[in-house]
C-alpha cells in the first residue's frame, strides 16, 4: 500500500479498552494486499454487469468484453480505499439509542442472519418454508433481544419471488425500530427498499437498512449482485461488500490463499462502488467459508473459519474502513449443543479482532434455516461475547484500592456501597442460563437451554402486538407494495 493509506488507516485503530486479537502480523497483511493486487492486474475478475464494465474502462481499467474479465490497476484500489468513509451509520426509527456507528475503536453490535426463506420449529426435525407470519414473530422476538442490535431479512416463500424483498421490509417495518439489513436482489428492487424506509423515518434518520452485496467466488461478480450495490451507493444505502469464497473449492485450500483472493474479490467490488459514488458508505465483510472434504459440502463453522475470518477483519481495519464479519454460524440443521460450540468457534475470533457487525443470529445449517429459539440463543451467546470483548475497565475506581482497604481481612463486599454501584455494568446477567445448584434445579426448574430458549420465544409473542408506524404511515406502506409488487413483476432479475 502507499504510505498515504497506510497513515490514513492507522489514524482508527487506536481502542483503549477494547480486548483485540491479531492472527496476521503486519508485514503478512502487506503480503496479502500485494498479492491481491496482483491477481486484480494480472488476472482480472469477471464482472457481468455493463455498466459497471464501462466505468472501470472509462478510469482505466482493461476490459476484455469477450470474457466480460475487467484488469484493474492497483491505482485505482488505492484511490477506492481513500475515497471510503471511515464511518458508516445506520438509524433506528426515531429511537437514537437504535442508531448504529460502526468505525474503528467503536461500539461492536450484532445482527441476524438475512436473506433466507426456510425455517425450524420447535422439537422438529425438518425444515419448512418462512410465512408471512413468521416474518412478523422474527422481527417482533428481535425487537424484545437487547443483543441484537440489526435486525435481517426473514423472506416469506407464499408470494411472488420478485417482489419477496419488499413484502419482507412492508411488514418488519411495523414491528421494530431497529435498523434493517437485507440481502442484494436487484437495483429496483432496492429503490422500493428505500421508498418504504423513507416513509417510516423522520427527516434526517436516513438510512435505515444496510444492504450485503456478494462477490461470486471465484473473482466473479455478478448481474445482480452488482446492480444492486451500485443502486444502494446511489440512494445512500450503506453497502457490506462481501465475498464468501469456500476454501478447497471456490479459493485455494490454504487459509493464506483463501484470504488473499477474497480480498482480491471485496477490493474490486469496493473499487466499483468508490468510482460510481465516490464516499459512498460501504463496511468490508469478508464471510470465508472451508470444504469438508469428508461430506463434500462447504462448512461455515469450523475452527479455520474463525482464523480467516479475523485476519479479513484485520485486513479492512488495516484499511481504515469499518468491518464486518458472518459472526455465529452453524452447519448443524436444529439448535443443540453442537450448534453453540460451532457458533462460537466461528464467531469469536473475529469479534476479538474488532469486526464492527457481526452476523449468524437465529441462523442454521450454513446459514439456510433460522430457528426462533436459536435466536434467542444467540442473543445470550452475542451477550457474553460482547462483555468479553469490552474488557477491562481500568481506572482508581474499577481498582478499587480504597475498597478493599476499607473492607479489610475476614469481611465481604456483598453490601458494600461499590458493589452496589457497580455490579450492573460490570457483569452479563445471561437470560438463559441455569445458576441453581443442581438439587435446586431438580427440585424448582428441570429445564434444559432450548426449553427455557421455547418459553421465552412464547412470552415475548404473547405480549400485544406493538405497532411502530402510524395509521397513515401503515397506509402509505400499503400502497407503495401494491406499486412495487406490480412494478417488479414487470422487470428481468439478473442472478
Amino acid at each position: 500500500m502507499t504510505k498515504e493509506v497506510i497513515s490514513n488507516a492507522r489514524e482508527w485503530t487506536h481502542s483503549a479498552e477494547m480486548l483485540r486479537i491479531a492472527v496476521l502480523k503486519e508485514d503478512q497483511i502487506e503480503r496479502v494486499h500485494a498479492t491481491s493486487l496482483h491477481v486484480l492486474e494480472e488476472t482480472g475478475i469477471a464482472v457481468h454487469y455493463p455498466p459497471a464494465r464501462e466505468l472501470l474502462q472509462k478510469h482505466g481499467a482493461r476490459v476484455d468484453e469477450a470474457r466480460q474479465r475487467v484488469y484493474i490497476p492497483r491505482q485505482l484500489v488505492h484511490a477506492a480505499i481513500q475515497a471510503a468513509p471511515r464511518q458508516v451509520t445506520v438509524y433506528g426509527g426515531r429511537v437514537d439509542s437504535q442508531d448504529c456507528h460502526l468505525h474503528m475503536g467503536g461500539q461492536q453490535y450484532a445482527r441476524t442472519t438475512t436473506g433466507l426463506n426456510w425455517i425450524v420449529d420447535y422439537c422438529q426435525k425438518r425444515r419448512r418454508p418462512v410465512t408471512a407470519q413468521d416474518t412478523s414473530n422474527w422481527t417482533r422476538l428481535i425487537h424484545a433481544l437487547p443483543n441484537i442490535h440489526i435486525a435481517g431479512s426473514l423472506i416469506d416463500q407464499e408470494e411472488a419471488t420478485n417482489s419477496a424483498e419488499v413484502r419482507c421490509l412492508a411488514r418488519m417495518l411495523h414491528y421494530t425500530d431497529k435498523p434493517f439489513m437485507f440481502s442484494a436482489f436487484s437495483g429496483e428492487g432496492m429503490r422500493w427498499l428505500w421508498r418504504l424506509s423513507e416513509v417510516a423515518q423522520g427527516e434526517g434518520r436516513l438510512p435505515r437498512l444496510m444492504v450485503l452485496s456478494s462477490v461470486n467466488s471465484p473473482l466473479t461478480y455478478a448481474w445482480g449482485q452488482c446492480e444492486a450495490a451500485m443502486v444502494s451507493a446511489e440512494l445512500g444505502i450503506p453497502v457490506l461488500f462481501n465475498s464468501s469464497a469456500v476454501a478447497g473449492v471456490t479459493a485455494p485450500v490454504t487459509l493464506a490463499g483463501a484470504v488473499a483472493q477474497i480480498n482480491a474479490e471485496m477490493l474490486a467490488a469496493l473499487t466499483i462502488l468508490q468510482l460510481h459514488r465516490p464516499g459512498a458508505s460501504v463496511v468490508y465483510a469478508a464471510h470465508p467459508m472451508a470444504f469438508d472434504m469428508r461430506t463434500g459440502m462447504a462448512s461455515i463453522s469450523v475452527a479455520e473459519v474463525g482464523l480467516m475470518s479475523a485476519a479479513c477483519v484485520q485486513i479492512g481495519r488495516h484499511y481504515g474502513l469499518p468491518t464486518a464479519s458472518n459472526g455465529i454460524c452453524t452447519d448443524t440443521c436444529v439448535p443443540d449443543a453442537m450448534a453453540t460450540l460451532e457458533k462460537w468457534a466461528s464467531g469469536y475470533l473475529p469479534m476479538l479482532a474488532g469486526a464492527n457487525l457481526n452476523g449468524g443470529a437465529g441462523s442454521l445449517a450454513c446459514v439456510s434455516t433460522v430457528s426462533l429459539e436459536q435466536l434467542v440463543i444467540d442473543n445470550d451467546l452475542y451477550g457474553h461475547i460482547l462483555r468479553q470483548v469490552r474488557g477491562l475497565t481500568f481506572d482508581e475506581e474499577s481498582l478499587a484500592a480504597d475498597v478493599i482497604m476499607r473492607v479489610g481481612p475476614g469481611k465481604d463486599y456483598l453490601t458494600d456501597e461499590h458493589t452496589l454501584r457497580h455490579f450492573r455494568q460490570e457483569f452479563y446477567l445471561s437470560p438463559l442460563a441455569n445458576r441453581l445448584s443442581a438439587p435446586a434445579w431438580e427440585a424448582t426448574d428441570s429445564r434444559d437451554v432450548l426449553e427455557r430458549a421455547h418459553q421465552m420465544v412464547q412470552e415475548a409473542l404473547s405480549q400485544p402486538e406493538q405497532n411502530f408506524l402510524s395509521e397513515e404511515q401503515s397506509r402509505e406502506i400499503h400502497n407503495l407494495l401494491k406499486r412495487a409488487e406490480e412494478a417488479l413483476t414487470q422487470i428481468e432479475v439478473h442472478i
